[in-house]
């Protein structure tokens, strides 16, 4: 059978989980180390720090903000561009003059009248005026406020475990230093 008792692997068990937990205890915590990992991955720099709980709420505060940024962008971006869709083939077949055979009004020395010229240019400015109007008023405005609220809980979950991370392990350093 082996080397050591049954009473000795028990008791060098025990042995190591107090050294772990004395080294635990009293290791000096690396602000840079814990920056650097919450850069890479919001909350692994609290959970570097022994803070598990904060490091999940971190995680998943981010991944909630990037699934609700890519969401309503890519929703957004697909409204648009089924609108843009729908619509801008009968506004360009319209402008090119395919398929429409209208006489030009020309003056007797054979020059296009530019009242027509001025008439034609209005109608197309108010075509554009209108698209572009009807094009905002159909943006889906819930969307975009979700791709804002995806990014604000990104980018500031992000920041603000950075900072907690770094404040946690100069917290963790004094408190080593007093005792």
């Amino acid at each position: 059978m082996g080397i050591l008792s049954e009473e000795e692997k028990a008791r060098i068990i025990e042995e190591e989980e107090i050294r772990a937990s004395v080294r635990r205890k009293y290791e000096q915590k690396s602000t840079g180390a814990a920056a650097v990992l919450s850069t890479l991955c919001p909350g692994l720099g609290q959970v570097y720090n022994g803070q598990f709980g904060k490091g999940a709420l971190f995680f998943i505060t981010v991944v909630v903000g990037l699934v609700l940024f890519l969401w309503g962008l890519i929703v957004t971006v697909k409204e648009i561009r089924s609108f843009g869709g729908s619509h801008e083939m009968s506004t360009v077949s319209e402008g090119t003059g395919i398929g429409s055979e209208k006489p030009v009004p020309m003056t007797e020395e054979g020059i296009v009248m530019e009242e027509v010229e001025k008439e034609q240019k209005a109608q197309e400015e108010k075509k554009e005026t209108k698209k572009e109007e009807s094009i905002t008023k159909y943006i889906p405005k819930k969307y975009v406020a979700f791709t804002l609220v995806g990014l604000i809980l990104m980018v500031g979950g992000a920041g603000f475990a950075i900072k907690d991370a770094i404040k946690t392990a100069k917290r963790i350093n004094e408190g080593l230093r007093k005792t």
